[in-house]
């Protein structure tokens, strides 16, 4: 089916993968998926596993598209690896049109498709593991700005994470400190360290600079 259809593409891989033992791998991409099926029930999204462990998104609300790919980023941040590090995933959301809209995202094709794969591709030969791009007169703004948002969510922990992602789907810190056993304060003392405020801030910038599309 041909058509011209604003939306949101989220490219990305699991970093470091392949360092994944094996007898651990198909629980946690299972914990992965998990994560994704809870962001497909709130939010309009589609999204299909590729490789094995790299995954596309799409989400015909653009303005969403940056809450939907942080939360996926901090599910797999908020599960930690046995170095106690974290692990994490690169991710390219490109913003513009989508000409040939398939049932499989691995058949269609467009503006967004091609930003969000493309940019995928230089994320890996720099130390950032976010970038925002559009096909717009916003492109060179988001790519600056992403830039930004890494620095701020690139260090948060397991613990800072899984607060941030239930904050990022609307739940309040009373029900986050009931979901993980957990005092309010704990829960606020995490949300603060995790740089809530400002994650908060620019997503309201973001949804705003793309409400209409």
């Amino acid at each position: 089916m041909k058509l011209s259809l604003i939306a949101g593409i989220i490219t990305a891989d699991i970093v470091e993968s392949t360092e994944i033992r094996l007898d651990i791998r198909e629980k946690l991409f299972t914990q992965f998926n998990d994560g994704l099926k809870q962001i497909k029930e709130q939010f309009n999204i589609e999204y299909e596993w590729y490789r094995g462990d790299a995954l596309q998104v799409k989400t015909i609300n653009s303005g969403l598209s940056i809450r939907i790919a942080l939360l996926i980023k901090l599910w797999i941040k908020s599960f930690e690896k046995e170095t106690k590090k974290s692990y994490d995933v690169r991710l390219s959301v490109g913003i513009g049109k989508i000409e040939l809209d398939k049932k499989e995202l691995s058949l269609s094709d467009g503006e967004a498709f091609r930003i969000s794969g493309r940019n995928l591709d230089s994320l890996k030969s720099t130390k950032q593991s976010i970038i925002i791009d559009s096909n717009d007169s916003n492109s060179n703004s988001l790519k600056a700005e992403s830039i930004l948002l890494n620095a701020i969510i690139d260090n948060v922990t397991p613990i800072q994470s899984k607060v941030l992602f239930f904050k990022l789907k609307g739940f309040k810190e009373e029900e986050i400190a009931k979901k993980l056993g957990l005092a309010q304060s704990t829960i606020n003392q995490h949300s603060n360290s995790g740089n809530w405020n400002a994650i908060s801030k620019y997503l309201d910038y973001f949804e705003k600079l793309y409400a209409n599309a």
